[in-house]
């Protein structure tokens, strides 16, 4: 991607190169988990992240219509959920799956985003071109009863990619742990034990 870029800086004049890079609309994912010791912030881990081909599909779909009369969508869910793991891979858009997702609590693995989702204003605008997602876990979340070692997270919708993305997803570990997330992660470690909370915010930018 990179040597496309210097290629068409040669290529194209700077100014029309510019206009383009102006209206060109990118869209942007920025991940920040804050770990919390009786309210005092312990560690901070933040980056973007990757949108997966099933997250870049599932954006696709939901802009467009199927039919006008009657009026039909091609999918109706959404961002939903959450799921956290302890393993690592390259940030790319073929993820098909954590690599070690853990539960968050006994027997499940996704976990409810806080709704609704919240739309924070930029600096020079209060037009909504960023949602934002979030979810706290407890001292007792994800740690169930020991210390675990984060490194990876994923967005999930509440479709199910088994029935055509019908809703009602199931979350349990057993049946999703493998599951495709829109959205991924990697991260610093971070150590998760019931003596913190862990606030993660993930913001969809589109710039």
């Amino acid at each position: 991607m990179k040597g496309l870029v210097r290629v068409l800086q040669r290529v194209i004049p700077p100014r029309i190169y510019a206009d383009v890079l102006k209206h060109e609309p990118a869209l942007q994912g920025h991940f920040l988990a804050e770990v919390r010791e009786g309210g005092r912030l312990r560690k901070c881990v933040e980056g973007r992240n990757i949108w997966t081909l099933t997250g870049r599909e599932f954006i696709a779909e939901l802009v467009a219509l199927q039919a006008y009369s009657a009026r039909t969508t091609f999918r109706d869910d959404r961002i939903a959920y959450i799921g956290m793991g302890t393993g690592a891979q390259a940030e790319v858009s073929s993820i098909e799956s954590l690599v070690d997702p853990v539960p968050y609590k006994s027997g499940e693995y996704l976990a409810a985003l806080d709704a609704p989702a919240e739309f924070p204003a930029s600096g020079t605008s209060t037009t909504n071109t960023s949602v934002r997602f979030v979810r706290e876990f407890s001292e007792g979340e994800i740690s169930l009863g020991y210390n675990v070692v984060l490194t990876e997270a994923g967005l999930f919708t509440d479709g199910d990619p088994d029935a055509d993305w019908v809703l009602g997803a199931p979350t349990d570990f057993s049946t999703v742990a493998g599951r495709a997330p829109m959205a991924y992660k990697t991260f610093e470690p971070i150590t998760k034990t019931t003596d913190f909370t862990l606030r993660v915010v993930w913001d969809l930018r589109i710039v």
